[in-house]
Parts: structure tokens; C-alpha cells; sequence
């Protein structure tokens, strides 16, 4: 079987879960499976794998690319979400709605021992060119400590980069998709409705 970069970090990250490391230094909070398709809506899964040392994770606290115009947080039984909205310099014209506020930061509060695998899922809309790097910045906090999972690469480097920093934030590499998500594109969908809404109104 072929490796890819993909395979060998989830190999890598999973035998950190299995060696039960627990330092910041080692064991990543890290998006399950490393990838985001190009202008996909994608289910994607924040792992945390440990608390803050020995104490426990009671929130998290997530920053929402500016390059993800959509994100949903599914809610997690016993935890409180919470979502701020940041104010758009520029209103969004989608459809037939003005967007003026997108979402900024999400937050997850609850209780999560520090040695088991928390896992937050949410919907997001990733956008970017090939091999981009979109980082998701935590704040992980353990009572009155916080671990901040904010370090990134530059802009062009490569996804592989993240792991040779201290405290890499969870992030995804954009691929391309197999096509439209939709089977076809917003324009030809736009023509669609278009013609249907004509045909509607004849007699």
C-alpha cells in the first residue's frame, strides 16, 4: 500500500495516542485526518487527547479561519457551545441575503479528564488553493491553566511544517475535490432554478 503524508500523520498521531503521551510538547490537539477539500462543506473532527498535564480540560476555545465562511459546531452532550460573531468589514452578498457578521470563535465548555480523547465535530466550508494550510488557533484551558495551540507556518509552507513547531494549532491541508460537491456548479444550479422558475409560471 502506498503512504501518503496523510497516512503517516495519522499513524504518527495514533501512536502517540497509544504511548498515553501527555506533554503539550508531543501529544497534538489535532483535526482528524489532516484534510479539507476546496470549497467543500466538510464534516470535520477536533481531537484532544489530553488535559493540561494532570488536570482536567474544562473549555475550549476555538478561532474560525477568515478563509472558512461557513462553520456549524455540532453540539457535544454535557458541554455547553457558545459562538461569537465577528462583524465583516465588507457585507457578503449570498443569494438573496446580506451577511454582515460571520462566526469568529466557537467555544466548548465542560469536563473532559485529562486522560481520555475528547472529540468536537463540526461543519465547516474550507476554502483556499491546493496546499494551503488553514489553521484552526485553541485555546485549551484547564481550570486556571490554559495550553494555547496558536503556532503556524507561513503562508506557502507546507502542512508538514506544523509539526516542528511547539504548539502547532489543528489545522487542514486543502486538496482538490473530485468535482462540484454538488454534482454541478452554483452557476449551472443558478440556470437551473432559473428555468424552473420560468416553467413555474406558464400556464
Amino acid at each position: 500500500m502506498k503512504k501518503t503524508w496523510k497516512t503517516s500523520l495519522t499513524l504518527a498521531a495514533t501512536a502517540v495516542f497509544m504511548a498515553g503521551v501527555s506533554t503539550a510538547a508531543n501529544a497534538h490537539v489535532i483535526i482528524e485526518g489532516f484534510e479539507g477539500r476546496a470549497n467543500y462543506n466538510e464534516f470535520l473532527t477536533l481531537m484532544v487527547p489530553h488535559g493540561c498535564g494532570p488536570l482536567d480540560t474544562t473549555e475550549i476555545r476555538m478561532k474560525i479561519p477568515a478563509s472558512v465562511p461557513l462553520f456549524a459546531p455540532e453540539e457535544k452532550d454535557g458541554w455547553e457551545t457558545e459562538l461569537i460573531m465577528r462583524t465583516l468589514d465588507e457585507p457578503i452578498k449570498r443569494g438573496r441575503q446580506t451577511i454582515t457578521e460571520v462566526y469568529d470563535e466557537v467555544i466548548w465548555r465542560g469536563n473532559l479528564p485529562t486522560l481520555h480523547l475528547g472529540v468536537f465535530k463540526f461543519l465547516a466550508r474550507i476554502t483556499g488553493s491546493a496546499g494551503s494550510v488553514v489553521p484552526f488557533k485553541l485555546i485549551q484551558t484547564c481550570g486556571e491553566k490554559e495550553d494555547r495551540w496558536v503556532d503556524v507556518v507561513g503562508d506557502g509552507e507546507p502542512g508538514w511544517k506544523m509539526w516542528a513547531l511547539e504548539a502547532p494549532a489543528p489545522f487542514v491541508v486543502v486538496v482538490e475535490g473530485d468535482g462540484p460537491q454538488l454534482g454541478a456548479s452554483m452557476k449551472d444550479i443558478g440556470a437551473e432554478r432559473q428555468r424552473l422558475g420560468q416553467g413555474a409560471g406558464r400556464e
